[in-house]
């Protein structure tokens, strides 16, 4: 059954939420939701006849993502720890988990790598299977359950009070 332009609606906040955790910064999160929209729009025949229209659009936000973090450290560009993802802020309001541990969980997935972190949002916050991260990320499903295995190890870590410190930060 094909999908319709309206389908792409429901998909924005999922989205945003994984951008704005990739990115670390709203602004450029929002801008990385709108390429990816427009870049499905400009292909939408294509598109429409799609089997999972959720999955594809996280895949393509997650290409965007890697080429501008290419592109970015070709360029050299530094993100300002001012700019640290705020995990309270995406969190339900009637989730009654303490400020504290809200803290030592944005901080300890600021400490992830990147691989670690992508597969954590896919999983724990977009709630995605093991094979749908794997195709988003373009890696075997066995990386990704090392990946995520190895990120709930450090988050656990640094919730319990271990000090991590966070991994070389490198090109894909």
């Amino acid at each position: 059954m094909p999908h319709h332009k309206g389908d792409l609606e429901k998909e924005i906040d999922g989205l945003r939420r994984y951008a704005r955790l990739l990115m670390r910064n709203s602004t450029e999160a929002d801008d990385l939701v709108q390429d990816c929209l427009v870049r499905a729009l400009e292909k939408w025949p294509a598109i429409a006849q799609v089997t999972n229209l959720r999955r594809y659009l996280f895949s393509m936000l997650h290409n965007l993502f890697i080429d501008g973090t290419r592109k970015s450290q070709r360029r050299g560009t530094v993100v300002p720890i001012e700019n640290a993802v705020n995990v309270a802020s995406l969190i339900q309001p009637e989730a009654q988990t303490p400020n504290l541990e809200l803290r030592d969980l944005q901080n300890g997935l600021a400490n992830l790598s990147d691989a670690q972190r992508e597969v954590v949002l896919l999983i724990g916050l977009s709630g995605f299977t093991y094979d749908e991260a794997a195709e988003i990320t373009g890696n075997p499903v066995g990386t990704v359950m090392s990946r995520l295995s190895r990120a709930r190890h450090a988050l656990r870590e640094h919730v319990n009070g271990a000090v991590i410190e966070a991994p070389e930060r490198r090109a894909r």
